[in-house]
């Protein structure tokens, strides 16, 4: 998930386990805690712009890395904070719940988690969510400013935290229903078109959790659709994008190819403008590729030499502008 949420989530739970012993300070130490998984950028000097891209997310978003760190910087908090009458055990688990909840939700984005590294480069994503999600998001940052406006110990205080943690958390829990309303609906109307792919992915489109893109690949290429739960016909359109493996050639043996492989798990598709070669990960999905078939891809790199790809995940080259893709994305969203 993206910074502001794991920050919101961080210092509710800061406040729920701390709350009624160091007061705000509670929200400050928790939202690091939810933080600290996401310290890996740091190594993104150390790393070309294709290795980053499986150091984030992977260690530091292991169950190993959490299970360990958390008695490590707990003890270290107790120790350095002694004065403040918190416990090893209570810092502990703190900095526990701030660390599991983070890759948890990272986990339910379509990026991929490595849960499981050092032992396994398997990245888990269960596509429930999107990076960014506003249904998610801004209710449960309202609730906490409330709840950090309110009095230490105060009653108001603990409601209004509590009540950002349920309703976020009953979000969540309707994200996983909807996937599976979604991928059933989706996959069927796959299937009664007759036609036949290796796998078949369905993930939430951006910031919100209502229009979804569904994606499956064959040999040569790969169908997209999209489909929102107010639209009125489950007859969804797919169109196909061809994956232009020639273009590859060129680049076969080459580290950041083989990197960009593994990191879209197979789900990829490429293109050229001019001299250029783009690896487009279809994970991400079209920006405004629910209006046009052709639209442009937000996960797009460059595969030449020396070129700069320290925003493949942010490609402002687009067919149509930001203002007129997120236009078009509520129109989408009301349902058709």
């Amino acid at each position: 998930m993206d910074s502001l949420t794991h920050l919101v989530l961080g210092a509710a739970i800061g406040e729920a386990v701390l709350g009624k012993k160091i007061g705000r300070k509670a929200m400050l130490w928790g939202a690091l805690a939810d933080t600290i998984p996401d310290f890996d950028v740091f190594a993104s000097c150390c790393n070309t712009d294709a290795q980053q891209l499986m150091v984030h997310r992977g260690i530091t978003h292991s169950l190993l890395f959490v299970f360990l760190m958390s008695p490590l910087i707990g003890y270290v908090f107790s120790r350095i904070f002694k004065k403040a009458g918190v416990t090893w055990k209570e810092w502990t688990l703190l900095f526990f719940l701030g660390m599991f909840t983070h890759i948890l939700i990272d986990a339910m984005t379509a990026y991929g988690t490595g849960w499981f590294e050092p032992f396994s480069e398997y990245r888990v994503s269960f596509n429930s969510i999107f990076v960014a999600d506003v249904f998610y998001t801004v209710p449960f940052l309202v609730c906490v400013l409330v709840a950090l406006i309110a009095k230490n110990g105060s009653p108001r205080r603990v409601k209004w935290n509590r009540a950002g943690l349920i309703i976020s958390t009953a979000y969540l829990v309707f994200t996983l229903f909807n996937k599976w309303h979604v991928h059933h609906t989706m996959s069927d109307s796959f299937t009664k078109q007759n036609y036949t792919a290796e796998e078949f992915v369905t993930t939430p489109t951006p910031l919100n959790n209502f229009l979804w893109m569904a994606y499956s690949k064959d040999e040569a290429g790969t169908y997209i659709g999209y489909y929102s739960i107010f639209d009125k016909s489950s007859e969804i359109y797919f169109h196909r994008v061809e994956r232009n493996e020639n273009l590859l050639a060129p680049y076969e043996g080459d580290e950041s190819l083989a990197i960009l492989k593994q990191f879209s798990k197979g789900h990829y598709v490429i293109s050229q403008e001019d001299s250029i070669v783009y690896f487009n990960d279809v994970r991400f999905g079209q920006m405004g590729g629910w209006d046009q078939s052709d639209a442009g891809f937000p996960f797009s790199f460059k595969l030449n030499k020396n070129a700069d790809n320290s925003m493949a995940l942010d490609r402002g080259k687009f067919k149509m502008s930001f203002a007129d893709a997120f236009a078009s994305l509520y129109t989408r969203v009301k349902g058709k």
